[in-house]
């Protein structure tokens, strides 16, 4: 029989009660904000909680605050699918006038849809405008397997959603004509 002495029991007793009150709600670790992973879960995904150790080289997180610049609130972020599937991750888009999101509206995506299904591993997020970015080397995130040449045409300002890993390797996401392109580059 193990015998606990009375103080060590109070001090085991402080710590497990104090692990409950300082522990976050989805313990143990979330990798993007609460009002996020709520959207994800509204989505049917979850948050992917081992974004970090699967990549060392990852240096930014799987969201993006302040895609749409006219919105009080919004952000673009990557989430894992319940379900199995072929495309098992989500670029999700959210909106907001309070931090309380919810999906855009394709309006306020310039036609595109909120959601992006997608079937590689989902790197960190970032924001950038390209000058005169070409088109061609984009394709539609319809087609798992793109066909050489994009649509034709040059934007002459264009604000892309980056995921990148840290090592290189880089997709860039644009809107164009109400439908979502990519294109990787090394």
């Amino acid at each position: 029989m193990i015998k606990i002495g009375r103080r060590t029991l109070a001090v085991f007793a402080t710590c497990s009660l104090l692990s409950l009150v300082f522990a976050p709600a989805s313990w143990p670790n979330n990798v993007m904000p609460q009002s996020l992973v709520d959207v994800a879960h509204a989505n049917g995904c979850n948050p992917i909680d081992d974004f970090f150790d699967r990549d060392p080289n990852i240096m930014n997180p799987p969201y993006v605050l302040g895609w749409i610049p006219e919105a009080s609130y919004s952000a673009a972020f990557w989430c894992k699918k319940r379900e199995k599937s072929d495309r098992p991750y989500k670029l999700i888009f959210a909106v907001g006038d309070t931090l309380e999101l919810k999906l855009a509206d394709p309006k306020q995506l310039a036609g595109c849809p909120a959601v992006i299904e997608y079937w590689n591993w989902p790197r960190g997020l970032r924001i950038e405008t390209q000058r005169n970015l070409e088109l061609t080397s984009f394709h539609p995130v319809t087609d798992t397997r793109p066909k050489p040449g994009g649509p034709t045409g040059v934007l002459a300002s264009a604000r892309v959603l980056v995921s990148d890993n840290g090592d290189g390797l880089e997709t860039y996401f644009v809107c164009y004509r109400g439908q979502w392109l990519f294109r990787q580059l090394e």
